[in-house]
């Protein structure tokens, strides 16, 4: 999966010819979902109805129909990347009825303290580290955080293919980063704009281990790790929609009352179980006992 097709930037949009070359190009290559991403700077973050509308691609249209499979597993889905500094333009973004229309919610944080907030708060998909020019570390609690509240870590390799000095700056620094994290929580995609910047999973697993990672986790930042990403976004668009019901005990069927007591923990099933009826008839009080009469006489004329 490759969860980062660049067709538009607040300084240049991608013509629809060109997106449907890449979407073409990744399907030959062997990829089974693509996302096309819109990237947002901070212009668009600090000003209201700024966010462009997710790009409309469908198999249907004119020029896609090859990418049909007869079991229909290649989808095309959209990205926003936010391009952010402070937490007022994230706050704005997670509040934007239009952001909310993307299928994946990506930030890029250009300051550590923001990187900080986001690993710790936030209602988004994917981290994407920009190693080419990013100043600050990522520390281990920070990276915890992050993957425990099921975030992931994006790294892009089409800058290595278009730079020279950004190739050094991206595997000099993923060291690092691998070194800390293990190669856990890792997605690697493309961020191409150009259908020659796209690779096959085979090869863009072979660049997995220039940025220090092993086979098993190559393996999951192309695939697994895409695709547990793919499935947080859909469980974050629909978390508002959840509906929980409740219903008295005493009004439920009888044929469904053995959930009742399926669902009771062990030690208040046996609780239950042991509980002896109770008897309506009313306990009568201890009788009182009597005292004979003239025993202090027998005892004193047994004295004596």
């Amino acid at each position: 999966m490759d969860l980062s097709l660049t067709v538009q930037t607040e300084s240049k949009t991608v013509d629809k010819d060109a997106v449907v070359k890449m979407i073409k190009t990744a399907y030959k290559l062997g990829y089974q979902a693509v996302a096309l991403n819109v990237v947002v700077g901070q212009n668009a973050l600090n000003q209201k109805n700024k966010i462009p509308e997710p790009p409309v691609f469908h198999l249907g249209n004119e020029g896609l129909r090859e990418c049909q499979t007869q079991k229909g597993t290649f989808k095309i889905l959209t990205r926003l990347t936010a391009v952010a500094s402070e937490s007022l333009q994230c706050h704005r973004l997670f509040q934007s009825p239009v952001a909310k229309k993307y299928d994946l919610l990506a930030i890029v944080p250009c300051q550590e303290k923001l990187f900080q907030q986001l690993c710790n708060q936030g209602e988004f998909d994917i981290i994407s580290l920009p190693l080419d020019r990013m100043y600050f570390n990522v520390k281990r609690p920070q990276f915890g955080s992050a993957v425990g509240r099921g975030l992931f870590f994006e790294i892009q390799y089409a800058p290595c293919i278009r730079d020279q000095s950004a190739r050094q700056h991206i595997i000099g620094r993923s060291y690092g980063f691998m070194q800390m994290s293990k190669g856990k929580g890792v997605i690697i995609s493309s961020g191409a704009t150009q259908p020659h910047h796209l690779r096959s999973p085979a090869d863009a697993a072979n660049l997995g281990f220039l940025f220090s990672m092993t086979e098993s986790t190559t393996r999951d930042a192309i695939y697994g790790n895409c695709k547990s990403a793919i499935l947080h976004a859909e469980t974050r668009r629909r978390n508002d929609r959840a509906i929980i019901y409740s219903k008295d005990i005493s009004k439920l069927p009888k044929d469904d009352l053995w959930l009742v007591e399926a669902c009771k923990l062990p030690e208040e099933y046996e609780s239950t179980s042991k509980r002896v009826p109770e008897d309506n008839t009313e306990a009568e009080p201890p009788k009182k006992k009597r005292k004979r009469k003239g025993g202090s006489k027998s005892a004193a004329s047994s004295s004596v």
